[in-house]
């Protein structure tokens, strides 16, 4: 966003004397204004780079994305307001929650993003390069080759051991020493588990109270939850041990205390949700077929806007470490291209420059994978286009269901992470429908919104 759009904004904005301070979040520029009456919330919802912008009580919020730290950098220098640090989101969101109707439930989906957004880009790129092994496998790469099975082997690096990288960013979000959670996470996943398992080992006693031996490794669900249990431990501790000893005491009987506590209770239970998740998920896809294709290709991107998407993240990444694949993402990646159809066709029928170009670039980046800027900045905004979105993510859930299409990397589900659906015995094949599911999502959104959508409508 150039400084003359940050003028634009300010003015939108009441002018810079009615600018009291600002800051920003992820996404947000927070701006608290003296009086918000002078506030033209219209006028700020077309401006070029605004997303979308949410009325707070006490703030404006203008959703601008990834580059709001820039923007907001500019906003500073030009209103001369003070530039303070990037808001704690958890401290942000407790904030936008106060007063409204189903915050517990909002609280515990953004908990879930807090947690599993910072391992993503881990994710991803480990996805990515899987996708790249798929690729070349279908081309006849072997695993005799040293060179490609440790290709392999870094590949797969976050799959097994996704537990140190959860217990560290779930540490961050409970206020735990982070170095102590991931020693808890070393004591859970100890060579001594996976040798007394190869040996048939079922269960073990400590302190004559017997314990299911699990191999962590993989695992989802039992590291996010015993680090919890953990982080109450050390609160716990902190208040109770005073003096010197502390810093010795404190960590050492969390480890102790959170480590058993898991290994009679939460381990084994999470362990068994996680597991009964995964395969419930699988049920549903292998006997709904089309109808839970459709359902969640569906529903999918009101997923997104509530941000409830978020939670199936740990279950797409327990389905990917049982067995490989997953069901779900042809669905979602269906979803996601139909928002593009939509755009696509917005960007066909609307007269507008600006909204032709916003639309244009918009679908090109959901069709590569990057949904935020047609949701928030096309399809939302012009109301019909959205749910015509969501119809043509349901026509192509309910195709990749029929087929009961897999992907088998994690990443963003869209044209250009084409290899993460290049897998199992019919690898080509697969793929090439995924491909297809994604074109009738894109065509039936596309056609939906040229035929029904009225660019004169109000918003």
């Amino acid at each position: 966003m150039a400084n003359a759009s940050v003028k634009d904004l300010v003015a939108k904005l009441g002018g810079i004397e009615n600018i009291a301070s600002a800051a920003h979040c992820a996404t947000r520029l927070r701006v608290t204004t003296k009086d918000k009456s002078k506030v033209d919330l219209d006028s700020l919802k077309k401006l070029d780079g605004v997303m979308g912008v949410v009325d707070g009580a006490t703030q404006t919020q203008i959703v601008i994305g990834a580059e709001v730290a820039d923007v907001y950098r500019e906003f500073c220098d030009y209103t001369g307001v003070s530039e303070e640090e990037a808001i704690d989101d958890q401290k942000a969101l407790k904030e936008d929650l106060k007063g409204r109707k189903g915050a517990g439930l909002t609280l515990f989906f953004e908990t879930v993003a807090r947690i599993f957004n910072p391992i993503v880009p881990a994710l991803a790129g480990c996805g990515f390069l899987s996708a790249i092994i798929m690729v070349a496998m279908a081309f006849g790469a072997s695993m005799q080759s040293e060179t490609f099975a440790t290709f392999v082997a870094i590949s797969m690096a976050v799959f097994t051991f996704i537990p140190f990288l959860l217990a560290s960013s779930t540490a961050k979000v409970f206020k735990m020493n982070e170095y102590v959670a991931l020693t808890i996470c070393a004591a859970m996943m100890a060579s001594k588990w996976s040798g007394l398992i190869a040996n048939g080992v079922e269960y073990y006693h400590f302190l004559g109270i017997p314990f299911r031996v699990v191999d962590y490794s993989s695992s989802v669900l039992p590291i996010v939850f015993a680090i919890i249990v953990a982080s109450y431990i050390e609160k716990g501790l902190n208040k109770l041990v005073k003096g010197p000893l502390k810093i010795i005491l404190v960590p050492a009987f969390t480890i102790l205390f959170g480590t058993m506590i898991t290994f009679w209770t939460v381990g084994p239970i999470t362990y068994a949700v996680g597991q009964a998740i995964a395969n419930g998920m699988n049920w549903l896809f292998e006997h709904g077929g089309w109808i839970a294709g459709l359902v969640y290709g569906g529903i999918y991107s009101s997923m997104v806007l509530l941000g409830i998407h978020h939670g199936m993240v740990p279950v797409l990444t327990q389905m990917i470490a049982n067995q490989g694949f997953n069901y779900v993402s042809p669905t979602s990646g269906s979803a996601n291209i139909g928002q593009a159809g939509a755009a696509f066709g917005v960007w066909l029928k609307t007269r507008n420059q600006q909204k032709k170009a916003n639309a244009a670039s918009a679908c090109i980046a959901a069709c590569v994978g990057i949904t935020e800027p047609v949701v928030y900045g096309v399809t939302v905004p012009n109301g019909k286009t959205f749910l015509f979105a969501a119809i043509g993510g349901a026509c192509g859930g309910a195709l990749a269901g029929i087929l009961r299409l897999k992907a088998y990397a994690m990443g963003g589900p869209s044209f250009l992470n084409f290899g993460m659906f290049l897998g199992g015995e019919n690898a080509v094949t697969n793929c090439v429908l995924v491909m297809l599911c994604f074109v009738v999502a894109f065509v039936v959104s596309a056609v939906l919104t040229y035929l029904f959508w009225n660019p004169e409508e109000a918003e």
